[in-house]
């Protein structure tokens, strides 16, 4: 057996080379690309296709167990909402830095101590909290970055929301307008194309 392993040793040194050019051609060349696409840039702010589609599925996650057979019906046009929500959370967060409003990490520590799914009989369990992150696959720190954002969006919008002076418009159309009146003076590039 070994001898003749030895005598077609050429021939397997061939096919060996010609399987790993074709992995580097035509498969794991091009596995990630959907994950390094970039869908839109809001002032030199990349939304990653990864970023993008994993927004997408988690919503249609949640349409489909709050609307069950409605779920079709609430999906039409979902790419682009979910495309607008997030330009619209950078938006947020270009408008947050500019005016220097930022989540403290205490304010990020009291969000995590007091959220009810990393209780156990109402006291924080830092074990729970670690293995709740641990099986949705996401690190400490990219949990608690992903929450400093979310705090500092929602300081921003309360900031634009005391602006509202007139009680003849909702607190939600005087953001979504002063939403689009501060996206039309920054850069807002959108790929299309990484959408299909």
């Amino acid at each position: 057996m070994i001898k003749t392993l030895r005598k077609n040793a050429k021939y397997f040194y061939f096919l060996f080379f010609l399987v790993i050019i074709t992995f580097v051609f035509w498969g794991v060349g091009t596995v990630d690309k959907k994950h390094t696409d970039v869908i839109a840039e809001v002032a030199g702010q990349k939304i990653t296709a990864e970023r993008f589609w994993r927004n997408y599925e988690e919503t249609r996650r949640v349409y489909r167990e709050v609307f069950k057979e409605k779920a079709t019906e609430m999906e039409q046009g979902l790419k682009e909402r979910i495309l607008e929500n997030l330009i619209n959370e950078e938006v947020m967060l270009y408008f947050a830095k500019k005016y220097d409003i930022e989540a403290t990490d205490r304010e990020v520590q009291d969000a995590i101590l007091n959220d009810p799914r990393f209780k156990r009989n109402g006291v924080f369990q830092r074990d729970v909290y670690f293995q709740i992150l641990k099986l949705n696959r996401i690190t400490p720190a990219q949990y608690e970055s992903s929450l400093k954002r979310d705090i500092t969006v929602g300081k921003a919008l309360q900031v634009i929301a005391l602006a509202n002076d007139s009680s003849d418009i909702s607190d939600e159309a005087f953001i979504k307008s002063f939403l689009n009146a501060f996206k039309s003076n920054i850069p807002v590039k959108i790929n299309k194309e990484a959408l299909s």
